[in-house]
């Protein structure tokens, strides 16, 4: 049986390889069909754009109406163009304490991780995505 370009990405399993590309074609040729749609839509968003903001002098006083009238939409629509969405802290603590991650021993061996450390900082990891 023939292997597939993406069969020859993964192992025996079915899982990709590590180091091994999961697109070895590259991005797709942008076509002439896709230029022109993606033209006529950032000129759809421009003209919008521009109608929205002809339109705001208008629409203002009827916001504004609406949210003295009790309307709850209009007075959060209006608290939240003027003063900021409310910030949603998150916190990933258990009462201050270290959430424990277990990693799987066959993936802690295939990214050369200690299995044994239960934190970062004792691993002496870092996120490189932070970096």
């Amino acid at each position: 049986m023939e292997e597939t370009k993406q069969e020859t990405n993964r192992d025996e399993q079915g899982r990709f390889i590590p180091g091994v590309s999961g697109n070895p074609d590259g991005r797709p040729v942008e076509t002439p069909e896709l230029k022109i749609i993606k033209k006529a839509t950032k000129e759809l968003i421009a003209e919008y754009k521009e109608a929205l903001g002809e339109a705001l002098p208008m629409i203002r006083p009827i916001l504004i109406a609406k949210a003295m009238e009790g309307d709850m939409t209009a007075i959060k629509e209006i608290h939240d163009r003027t003063m900021d969405k409310a910030k949603q802290p998150t916190d990933i603590t258990t009462d201050g304490q270290p959430i424990t991650v277990t990693v799987p021993l066959e993936i802690a061996n295939a990214f050369k991780i200690d299995a044994n450390k239960t934190t970062n900082e004792e691993a002496g990891g870092s996120n490189p995505e932070q970096e």
